[in-house]
């Protein structure tokens, strides 16, 4: 069981990477910059898919950055946190690392449910795309591999997303069993994905979702 300090430190860490979750980082770019507002277009997502089908590909890069930036800010700051106040019984390293992971997801659910955007955000693909590489740095490499791969064979960023997480999360079982924690949250992660992803199934299923060409 958790003691009351332990609760309060997951709490804290979860409720300030859901904050830096909840910002968009595609609605500022087309509004401060491009006096517009992503969501009025295309599919309507504030995400980096969606800029690049309604701005170019040079606003989906900066969207996907700026989006991936707002995860190493939130594992980063979980991680301190996690290891200054502690969750794990006298282990540090555990800390440092259950904070991070608590601080990835919270940033994943901020970016998919922004309560400063009413509830309305992103997929969180970015978010989770960076927490791959600070999580788990072979498997984010081979992640990224596939998921260009399987882009280049299908032109669909929604396919590319779920198979990518659902890959990376088998890479994290096979071969850190050792470290439940770590696909437990990867796993965590890619259901809020594919659950965020439920009308892109449909489309696929039905032969009418979107592509990306260059």
């Amino acid at each position: 069981m958790l003691n009351v300090v332990q609760v309060q430190t997951v709490a804290i860490i979860l409720i300030l990477s859901y904050f830096i979750g909840n910002f968009q980082t595609a609605v500022l770019f087309s509004k401060r910059f491009l006096h517009d507002d992503v969501r009025q277009h295309g599919s309507g997502n504030p995400g980096a898919s969606n800029m690049t089908r309604v701005f170019g590909t040079k606003w989906g890069v900066l969207t996907f950055c700026g989006d991936a930036f707002k995860c190493f800010l939130g594992v980063a700051l979980g991680a301190y946190l996690g290891r200054w106040w502690g969750i794990a019984v006298q282990n540090s390293a555990l800390d440092f690392a259950l904070g991070g992971y608590i601080g990835g997801l919270g940033v994943v659910l901020g970016h998919c449910w922004p309560v400063l955007y009413r509830f309305k955000g992103g997929k969180g693909v970015a978010c989770f795309f960076a927490f791959m590489f600070l999580s788990f740095p072979l498997g984010g490499g081979i992640t990224a591999v596939f998921a260009v791969i399987v882009f280049l064979f299908c032109h669909m960023m929604s396919l590319v997303s779920m198979t990518s997480s659902v890959l990376f999360t088998i890479l994290c079982v096979v071969n850190h069993a050792q470290r439940p924690w770590l696909w437990v949250f990867a796993l965590c992660c890619t259901a809020v994905i594919i659950l965020r992803h439920h009308a892109n199934i449909k489309r696929i299923i039905a032969g009418t979702e979107g592509t990306i060409n260059y």
